[in-house]
């Protein structure tokens, strides 16, 4: 199925079931089928379950070239209003964690399950300074630096590599303390994407959260995916005998 935000047409898959709708959100370069064993878990529980593919990833249509988190955090707000949702919980990895965080302080957010969110300001490394040395020399000679960037950025086409940019330098520290929803914070003990301090500094500045960790990667939600359905489905069980919106 599709809904328009903006000029642009976006996929979601819902399972429309019991409960509060649960919200899954992929990270930067995945799509809906990333929380593919998450979405059919938690429709053999029967649960109202949706799954979304941002703009630019999956069947969705490119975003404008000026889009930055907030019109991601937007277009899912847009979701919620086109499906007449009342109360959600959304549940964002990565790139899908940073949009869980600019909208958990709206009304209509009952809680926020956080899986190796990105969104923190990343502590300065020798390597990274480097890289960016590396980089300025370059254009400064006025050399070719089209193939300089991270994997995630070299693999954009041009007008996402813009929104990629925009987005990887917005912080998001100061959207923690609006946030009083319950929250969970899921996390890879082997994250080298997202490190553990990123978390704790969630824990930090989120009121009413809580960390659980996995066994894995940036990618432990699948790597350990029995486990994360039933973290996930603990969490939201006193939401289950709502009724169907």
């Amino acid at each position: 199925m599709f809904f328009s935000y903006d000029g642009v047409s976006i996929f979601y898959k819902r399972h429309l079931g019991l409960g509060t709708p649960i919200v899954l959100m992929h990270g930067w370069g995945g799509s809906s089928v990333s929380f593919r064993g998450v979405f059919e878990y938690l429709s053999t529980l029967n649960r109202d379950v949706i799954v979304v593919d941002f703009p630019g990833f999956g069947s969705s249509d490119l975003p404008g070239e000026n889009w930055g988190i907030d019109d991601y955090a937007l277009c899912i707000e847009a979701l919620i209003r086109a499906l007449k949702l009342r109360k959600v919980t959304l549940v964002g990895h990565s790139f899908g964690g940073r949009v869980a965080l600019c909208l958990g302080n709206k009304e209509y957010v009952q809680s926020l399950a956080l899986v190796d969110s990105a969104g923190m300001k990343p502590r300065k490394s020798l390597a990274k300074a480097y890289k960016v040395w590396r980089y300025k020399m370059a254009k400064k000679a006025g050399k070719d630096v089209s193939k300089y960037g991270s994997v995630d950025y070299l693999a954009l086409p041009e007008i996402m590599r813009k929104v990629f940019v925009r987005i990887v330098n917005t912080h998001l520290e100061d959207r923690m303390a609006a946030i009083t929803c319950p929250t969970l914070i899921i996390w890879g003990n082997k994250d080298a994407d997202t490190p553990l301090y990123m978390a704790k500094r969630l824990v930090r500045g989120i009121k009413d959260s809580s960390l659980v960790m996995l066994c894995g990667s940036h990618y432990a939600y699948i790597e350990n995916n029995i486990k994360f359905n039933l973290i996930l489905a603990e969490f939201t069980k006193g939401e289950k005998e709502c009724l169907p919106r």
